[in-house]
Protein backbone atom coordinates (compact mmCIF):
# COMPACT_ATOMS: atom_id res chain seq x y z
CA UNK A 1 0.00 0.00 0.00
CA UNK A 2 2.98 2.31 0.32
CA UNK A 3 3.69 2.28 -2.85
CA UNK A 4 0.23 3.51 -4.19
CA UNK A 5 0.86 6.16 -1.75
CA UNK A 6 4.16 7.35 -3.42
CA UNK A 7 2.71 10.27 -5.46
CA UNK A 8 6.38 11.31 -7.04
CA UNK A 9 5.56 10.49 -10.58
CA UNK A 10 2.22 9.11 -13.26
CA UNK A 11 3.09 5.01 -14.74
CA UNK A 12 3.72 5.46 -18.43
CA UNK A 13 0.09 3.93 -19.15
CA UNK A 14 -1.17 6.95 -17.07
CA UNK A 15 1.01 9.86 -18.83
CA UNK A 16 -0.52 8.30 -22.13
CA UNK A 17 -3.94 8.25 -21.16
CA UNK A 18 -4.03 10.86 -18.10
CA UNK A 19 -6.88 12.62 -19.63
CA UNK A 20 -9.42 9.37 -19.33
CA UNK A 21 -7.73 7.74 -16.58
CA UNK A 22 -7.65 11.23 -14.40
CA UNK A 23 -3.69 11.19 -14.04
CA UNK A 24 -1.72 14.54 -14.21
CA UNK A 25 1.55 14.16 -14.77
CA UNK A 26 3.69 15.73 -11.77
CA UNK A 27 6.41 17.77 -13.22
CA UNK A 28 9.96 16.40 -13.31
CA UNK A 29 11.51 16.18 -10.25
CA UNK A 30 15.64 17.47 -9.40
CA UNK A 31 17.60 14.53 -9.87
CA UNK A 32 19.25 14.80 -6.77
CA UNK A 33 16.29 14.59 -4.30
CA UNK A 34 13.53 12.25 -4.87
CA UNK A 35 10.39 13.43 -2.71
CA UNK A 36 8.77 10.05 -1.29
CA UNK A 37 5.20 10.73 0.10
CA UNK A 38 3.79 7.89 2.52
CA UNK A 39 1.03 10.43 3.99
CA UNK A 40 -0.57 13.00 2.42
CA UNK A 41 0.52 14.90 5.52
CA UNK A 42 3.98 14.88 3.68
CA UNK A 43 2.83 17.30 1.03
CA UNK A 44 2.22 19.46 3.87
CA UNK A 45 5.42 20.33 4.81
CA UNK A 46 7.62 20.02 1.33
CA UNK A 47 6.42 20.79 -2.27
CA UNK A 48 6.18 18.24 -4.56
CA UNK A 49 9.10 19.43 -6.55
CA UNK A 50 10.35 21.75 -4.61
CA UNK A 51 13.40 24.32 -5.67
CA UNK A 52 17.00 22.48 -4.73
CA UNK A 53 20.16 24.34 -4.77
CA UNK A 54 23.74 22.39 -4.50
CA UNK A 55 25.82 24.50 -2.13
CA UNK A 56 29.16 22.37 -2.34
CA UNK A 57 30.22 18.75 -3.67
CA UNK A 58 33.22 18.88 -2.38
CA UNK A 59 33.43 18.11 1.34
CA UNK A 60 35.00 15.23 2.58
CA UNK A 61 32.16 14.54 4.94
CA UNK A 62 30.13 16.63 5.98
CA UNK A 63 28.13 17.42 9.43
CA UNK A 64 27.04 19.27 11.99
CA UNK A 65 25.46 22.37 10.18
CA UNK A 66 23.70 25.24 11.93
CA UNK A 67 22.48 29.03 10.99
CA UNK A 68 24.06 31.78 12.31
CA UNK A 69 22.25 35.35 13.19
CA UNK A 70 23.18 36.67 9.94
CA UNK A 71 21.91 34.17 7.93
CA UNK A 72 25.40 32.39 7.42
CA UNK A 73 25.01 28.82 7.13
CA UNK A 74 27.71 26.67 9.09
CA UNK A 75 28.95 22.88 8.68
CA UNK A 76 31.97 20.65 9.90
CA UNK A 77 34.05 19.03 7.04
CA UNK A 78 35.07 16.27 10.10
CA UNK A 79 37.32 14.37 7.79
CA UNK A 80 39.34 17.61 6.92
CA UNK A 81 39.67 19.22 10.28
CA UNK A 82 37.94 22.15 8.98
CA UNK A 83 34.21 23.80 9.69
CA UNK A 84 33.23 25.80 6.18
CA UNK A 85 30.74 28.17 5.86
CA UNK A 86 27.92 29.81 3.47
CA UNK A 87 26.17 32.79 2.61
CA UNK A 88 23.61 34.17 -0.14
CA UNK A 89 25.34 36.01 -2.78
CA UNK A 90 29.02 34.59 -1.55
CA UNK A 91 31.34 31.32 -2.46
CA UNK A 92 31.94 28.93 0.29
CA UNK A 93 34.37 30.02 2.97
CA UNK A 94 36.74 28.06 5.44
CA UNK A 95 35.23 29.58 8.97
CA UNK A 96 37.61 27.35 11.14
CA UNK A 97 40.78 26.15 9.59
CA UNK A 98 41.49 23.41 12.39
CA UNK A 99 38.45 22.98 14.02
CA UNK A 100 39.69 19.97 16.11
CA UNK A 101 37.16 17.68 15.06
CA UNK A 102 33.97 19.62 15.24
CA UNK A 103 30.93 17.79 14.35
CA UNK A 104 27.80 18.69 15.96
CA UNK A 105 27.04 22.59 16.68
CA UNK A 106 24.04 24.27 18.20
CA UNK A 107 23.42 28.21 18.95
CA UNK A 108 23.44 29.13 22.80
CA UNK A 109 20.75 32.15 23.67
CA UNK A 110 23.26 34.75 23.25
CA UNK A 111 23.74 33.27 19.55
CA UNK A 112 27.25 31.61 20.66
CA UNK A 113 28.29 28.62 18.37
CA UNK A 114 28.69 25.30 20.51
CA UNK A 115 30.35 22.70 19.16
CA UNK A 116 30.97 18.83 19.79
CA UNK A 117 35.09 18.24 19.35
CA UNK A 118 36.15 14.95 18.74
CA UNK A 119 39.93 16.27 18.89
CA UNK A 120 39.54 17.99 22.45
CA UNK A 121 36.90 15.34 23.31
CA UNK A 122 35.12 18.64 24.48
CA UNK A 123 32.21 21.00 24.64
CA UNK A 124 33.48 23.91 23.16
CA UNK A 125 31.93 27.46 22.80
CA UNK A 126 33.14 30.52 20.49
CA UNK A 127 33.51 33.20 22.81
CA UNK A 128 33.27 37.39 21.45
CA UNK A 129 36.51 37.50 19.16
CA UNK A 130 36.56 34.43 18.10
CA UNK A 131 38.29 32.56 20.89
CA UNK A 132 36.79 29.20 21.70
CA UNK A 133 36.80 28.06 25.17
CA UNK A 134 36.27 24.33 26.91
CA UNK A 135 33.20 24.45 28.90
CA UNK A 136 33.58 20.66 29.62
CA UNK A 137 35.54 17.85 28.82
CA UNK A 138 35.50 15.47 32.17
CA UNK A 139 32.99 14.11 33.53
CA UNK A 140 34.07 12.50 37.41
CA UNK A 141 37.44 13.30 36.57
CA UNK A 142 38.08 11.32 33.73
CA UNK A 143 38.12 12.57 29.81
CA UNK A 144 35.05 12.45 27.72
CA UNK A 145 34.80 10.31 24.18
CA UNK A 146 34.21 12.38 21.89
CA UNK A 147 31.19 14.50 22.04
CA UNK A 148 28.94 14.17 18.73
CA UNK A 149 26.25 16.60 18.91
CA UNK A 150 24.63 19.24 20.83
CA UNK A 151 21.34 20.73 21.80
CA UNK A 152 20.40 23.48 23.83
CA UNK A 153 17.26 23.50 25.92
CA UNK A 154 14.68 25.97 26.72
CA UNK A 155 16.50 26.56 30.02
CA UNK A 156 19.96 27.36 28.45
CA UNK A 157 21.47 23.76 29.11
CA UNK A 158 23.69 21.92 27.13
CA UNK A 159 22.80 18.62 26.07
CA UNK A 160 25.05 16.20 24.17
CA UNK A 161 25.89 12.98 23.52
CA UNK A 162 29.50 11.03 23.99
CA UNK A 163 29.47 7.77 21.73
CA UNK A 164 33.62 6.24 20.62
CA UNK A 165 32.88 7.23 17.19
CA UNK A 166 35.84 10.00 17.27
CA UNK A 167 37.74 8.41 19.39
CA UNK A 168 38.21 5.28 17.70
CA UNK A 169 38.26 6.69 14.10
CA UNK A 170 41.53 8.21 13.27
CA UNK A 171 39.75 9.78 10.36
CA UNK A 172 37.92 11.97 12.55
CA UNK A 173 40.25 12.48 16.13
CA UNK A 174 43.32 12.51 17.36
CA UNK A 175 42.45 8.88 18.88
CA UNK A 176 43.40 8.49 22.49
CA UNK A 177 42.14 5.71 25.13
CA UNK A 178 38.84 5.59 26.27
CA UNK A 179 38.17 6.91 29.97
CA UNK A 180 34.68 6.42 30.25
CA UNK A 181 32.70 3.43 30.95
CA UNK A 182 30.43 3.23 28.26
CA UNK A 183 28.81 5.94 25.82
CA UNK A 184 25.95 8.11 27.58
CA UNK A 185 23.99 11.04 27.00
CA UNK A 186 25.30 14.35 29.56
CA UNK A 187 23.63 17.84 30.40
CA UNK A 188 25.94 20.46 31.04
CA UNK A 189 24.88 23.70 33.11
CA UNK A 190 26.78 26.67 32.18
CA UNK A 191 25.49 28.84 35.23
CA UNK A 192 26.30 25.95 37.57
CA UNK A 193 29.06 24.66 35.58
CA UNK A 194 28.24 21.32 36.42
CA UNK A 195 27.84 17.94 34.61
CA UNK A 196 25.25 15.31 35.10
CA UNK A 197 24.92 11.53 33.51
CA UNK A 198 21.86 11.03 31.80
CA UNK A 199 19.94 7.91 33.11
CA UNK A 200 19.41 6.26 28.84
CA UNK A 201 19.95 2.89 30.06
CA UNK A 202 18.37 1.85 26.66
CA UNK A 203 20.37 4.25 24.56
CA UNK A 204 23.70 1.86 23.53
CA UNK A 205 25.53 4.22 21.08
CA UNK A 206 23.92 8.00 21.08
CA UNK A 207 24.30 10.09 17.96
CA UNK A 208 21.78 12.85 17.17
CA UNK A 209 19.68 15.01 19.86
CA UNK A 210 16.60 17.25 19.26
CA UNK A 211 14.06 18.48 21.72
CA UNK A 212 10.32 18.32 21.20
CA UNK A 213 8.65 21.79 20.79
CA UNK A 214 7.90 21.92 24.19
CA UNK A 215 10.27 21.01 25.71
CA UNK A 216 8.95 17.80 26.89
CA UNK A 217 10.15 15.29 24.85
CA UNK A 218 14.38 14.40 24.05
CA UNK A 219 14.70 11.83 20.92
CA UNK A 220 17.63 10.49 20.96
CA UNK A 221 19.55 8.86 17.94
CA UNK A 222 21.34 5.25 18.91
CA UNK A 223 23.47 4.38 16.25
CA UNK A 224 25.01 1.43 17.73
CA UNK A 225 25.15 -0.56 14.40
CA UNK A 226 27.80 2.07 13.55
CA UNK A 227 29.55 -0.27 15.39
CA UNK A 228 29.65 -2.71 12.96
CA UNK A 229 27.18 -2.55 9.99
CA UNK A 230 27.47 -6.24 9.35
CA UNK A 231 25.53 -7.13 12.42
CA UNK A 232 22.08 -6.29 12.66
CA UNK A 233 21.28 -6.86 15.59
CA UNK A 234 22.79 -3.42 16.70
CA UNK A 235 20.63 -0.88 17.42
CA UNK A 236 19.57 1.75 14.24
CA UNK A 237 16.43 3.42 15.96
CA UNK A 238 15.59 7.10 17.65
CA UNK A 239 14.55 6.62 21.70
CA UNK A 240 12.45 9.44 22.64
CA UNK A 241 12.26 9.89 26.69
CA UNK A 242 9.47 12.59 28.59
CA UNK A 243 11.62 15.18 30.23
CA UNK A 244 10.93 16.90 33.42
CA UNK A 245 12.70 18.39 35.74
CA UNK A 246 15.87 17.96 33.31
CA UNK A 247 15.43 14.30 34.18
CA UNK A 248 14.49 11.63 31.32
CA UNK A 249 11.75 9.02 31.92
CA UNK A 250 9.47 7.09 29.98
CA UNK A 251 11.82 5.43 27.24
CA UNK A 252 10.41 4.12 24.23
CA UNK A 253 11.58 2.81 21.14
CA UNK A 254 10.28 5.92 18.65
CA UNK A 255 11.25 5.01 15.18
CA UNK A 256 12.86 2.01 13.66
CA UNK A 257 15.44 3.48 10.68
CA UNK A 258 16.79 1.60 7.53
CA UNK A 259 18.23 1.24 5.50
CA UNK A 260 21.30 2.55 7.51
CA UNK A 261 21.34 4.33 10.78
CA UNK A 262 19.42 7.53 12.48
CA UNK A 263 22.81 9.98 12.51
CA UNK A 264 21.42 13.73 13.35
CA UNK A 265 17.93 14.12 14.13
CA UNK A 266 16.03 17.14 14.04
CA UNK A 267 12.26 18.30 14.84
CA UNK A 268 10.61 20.70 12.81
CA UNK A 269 7.66 23.64 14.38
CA UNK A 270 4.87 21.19 14.16
CA UNK A 271 6.58 18.56 16.24
CA UNK A 272 7.71 16.02 13.04
CA UNK A 273 10.98 14.19 13.90
CA UNK A 274 13.46 14.21 10.84
CA UNK A 275 16.36 11.83 10.64
CA UNK A 276 19.13 11.06 8.19
CA UNK A 277 19.19 8.01 7.07
CA UNK A 278 21.53 5.63 4.31
CA UNK A 279 19.76 6.84 1.52
CA UNK A 280 18.40 10.49 2.60
CA UNK A 281 16.11 11.98 5.21
CA UNK A 282 13.07 10.12 6.35
CA UNK A 283 9.64 11.72 8.27
CA UNK A 284 8.11 10.78 10.95
CA UNK A 285 5.13 12.48 12.67
CA UNK A 286 5.06 13.20 16.39
CA UNK A 287 3.53 9.89 16.90
CA UNK A 288 5.34 7.93 15.16
CA UNK A 289 4.15 7.42 12.05
CA UNK A 290 6.08 7.82 9.11
CA UNK A 291 4.82 10.23 6.64
CA UNK A 292 7.73 10.50 3.90
CA UNK A 293 10.74 10.60 2.78
CA UNK A 294 13.75 12.44 0.60
CA UNK A 295 16.01 10.30 -1.43
CA UNK A 296 19.52 11.77 -1.97
CA UNK A 297 21.37 11.04 -4.57
CA UNK A 298 24.73 10.21 -2.23
CA UNK A 299 26.25 7.36 -0.76
CA UNK A 300 25.31 8.61 2.79
CA UNK A 301 23.27 11.57 4.18
CA UNK A 302 24.80 12.49 7.75
CA UNK A 303 22.48 15.36 9.55
CA UNK A 304 20.15 18.17 8.66
CA UNK A 305 19.45 21.58 9.96
CA UNK A 306 16.54 24.28 9.40
CA UNK A 307 16.83 27.80 8.76
CA UNK A 308 14.13 30.64 7.90
CA UNK A 309 13.96 34.06 6.47
CA UNK A 310 11.44 36.71 6.55
CA UNK A 311 9.69 34.92 3.80
CA UNK A 312 11.14 31.41 3.72
CA UNK A 313 11.59 28.21 5.25
CA UNK A 314 14.72 26.26 4.09
CA UNK A 315 16.17 22.86 4.88
CA UNK A 316 20.16 22.33 4.64
CA UNK A 317 21.10 18.50 4.21
CA UNK A 318 24.91 17.22 4.70
CA UNK A 319 25.29 14.23 2.25
CA UNK A 320 28.87 12.48 2.48
CA UNK A 321 30.52 15.10 0.08
CA UNK A 322 27.53 17.54 -0.50
CA UNK A 323 25.85 19.90 1.10
CA UNK A 324 22.12 20.67 -0.42
CA UNK A 325 19.59 23.50 0.23
CA UNK A 326 15.55 22.98 -0.12
CA UNK A 327 12.62 25.02 0.32
CA UNK A 328 10.69 23.76 2.95
CA UNK A 329 6.91 24.62 4.26
CA UNK A 330 8.27 24.45 7.61
CA UNK A 331 10.63 25.92 9.83
CA UNK A 332 12.66 24.22 12.83
CA UNK A 333 11.63 23.99 16.81
CA UNK A 334 12.12 26.73 18.54
CA UNK A 335 13.43 28.93 15.40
Amino acid sequence: MKDMARLTRCSTLALLLGPLIGCTAAPEQDPRVELIADSPSFNELIAANPRVESITTDAVWAEGPVCLADGRLIWSDVKRNSVMSWKEGQDVQTWLAKSDFQNGHALDHDGRVIAASHGQRAIVRREAGGRWRVLVDRYQGKRLNSPNDVVVAADGGIWFSDPTFGLFNEKEGYGGTQEQDGEYVYRYDPLTNSLTRMATPEVHAPNGLAFSPDGDRLYIADSQQAHDFNDESLAHHIVVYDVKDNALSGARVFAEISPGIPDGIKVDENGNVWSSSKEGLQVFSPQGERLGMIRVASSDTGNLTFCSTDDQHWLYITAANQVLRIASKVGGAGR
